[in-house]
């Protein structure tokens, strides 16, 4: 199975597990499967075989992914570890780890240590992921930075008050508006166009449902509006600036999905020369799209501790004003997926 089909599957079903509609939500599936891929480098125990059965954890095309997206300038990926007792992991684990990965492993000493960290390799837009280290063992983690500017980019003098229709309630916001050729498509849901980013292989998919419930919503984050056939097409897109930061406990995501036993136990005494227990599966996001581009930047870290423009006929018109899906995605599929429903 292709990375493609493995994330932007696994980006349909979250739509139905995590809360994307009480209000604008940023996940990203992609920093979940890398720091899972760091994690199954640890052992290869039957807790391993069910997280990688469950969720279709391909570690050798994760790397390639990862290989990718290191070559695109507009892009930033780390990982790593830290450990309270550095000094037992195995020799060959921390070769391959620096050949694979890139990865020192560290001392765990703090949660300065670990947050700063994050804040380095997130461009400052994820400033903390721990509270405290008391009691922690061992900390794996992963980043990814992304910043670009729009192709083609909006003029901020067209950009307008507008009103927004959320599921809840309606409010007024900084619509950004644009008229030339796009990828568009219209399906049987939604309406979906994609917007290239300047010197980026990632680009951006905003899918906006046609109807408006909160069911069609998340139907509407389907593999046929992830991965459609586009055709070139004059459209006239208005779409509303916006800033999310989310947070997630993930290990209920986990066991949605049939894994359980990384919860009891890991055993990696070839590497990390200790039996792990993954008690804590943390997610942070953050992204901003305006007229200039878009900024994103996740963090997932796992713990175990001891205990009015005027348009043409012949223009399409996509006007994002009510909830819709903005994904950001590469070549082997979804690297963020955000709700913008501003409820």
């Amino acid at each position: 199975m292709s990375n493609t089909s493995t994330l932007n599957q696994h980006t349909q079903k979250v739509a139905g597990m995590l809360d994307f509609t009480s209000k604008s939500t940023c996940y990203s599936p992609f920093s979940l499967m890398h720091a899972l891929s760091l994690l199954a480098k640890c052992s290869n125990d039957a807790s391993i075989q069910e997280l990688v059965q469950k969720l279709e954890l391909n570690e050798a095309q994760i790397q390639d992914f990862v290989a990718q997206l290191k070559k695109d300038a507009s892009i930033a990926v780390a990982s790593n570890i830290f450990d309270a007792n550095i000094l037992g992991l195995n020799e060959d684990f921390k070769k391959l780890m620096l050949k694979q990965y890139d990865v020192v492993p560290e001392q765990l000493v703090s949660a300065a240590q670990v947050n700063g960290w994050c804040s380095k390799h997130t461009n400052n837009k994820i400033k903390e992921i721990v509270d405290s280290v008391e009691g922690m063992e061992t900390v794996l983690i992963s980043a990814i930075h992304f910043k670009a500017a729009w192709d083609i980019k909006f003029n901020t003098y067209l950009t307008c008050k507008m009103p927004f229709n959320g599921f809840t309630k309606q409010s007024e916001v900084n619509m950004m508006n644009a008229k030339f050729k796009m990828d568009y498509v219209k399906t049987r849901t939604a309406q979906v166009v994609r917007l290239p980013y300047c010197n980026s292989t990632l680009s951006a998919c905003i899918i906006l449902p046609l109807a408006k419930s909160q069911k069609d919503f998340k139907d509407a984050l389907s593999l046929t509006n992830l991965q459609p056939s586009f055709s070139k097409c004059e459209t006239a897109l208005s779409l509303p600036r916006f800033t999310i930061s989310s947070s997630f406990n993930l290990e209920d995501l986990l066991q949605q999905f049939g894994v359980s036993k990384i919860f009891n136990n890991i055993d990696c005494a070839e590497t990390l020369n200790k039996q792990l227990r993954m008690q804590k599966i943390i997610q942070k996001t953050f992204i901003e799209t305006n007229e200039n581009g878009t900024e994103a930047a996740a963090v997932t870290a796992m713990f175990e501790d001891n205990d009015d423009i005027e348009f043409n006929q012949n223009i399409v018109k996509m006007v994002c004003d009510h909830p819709f899906w903005f994904i950001l995605s590469g070549k082997r599929g979804v690297v963020f997926v955000s709700s913008i429903t501003l409820s």
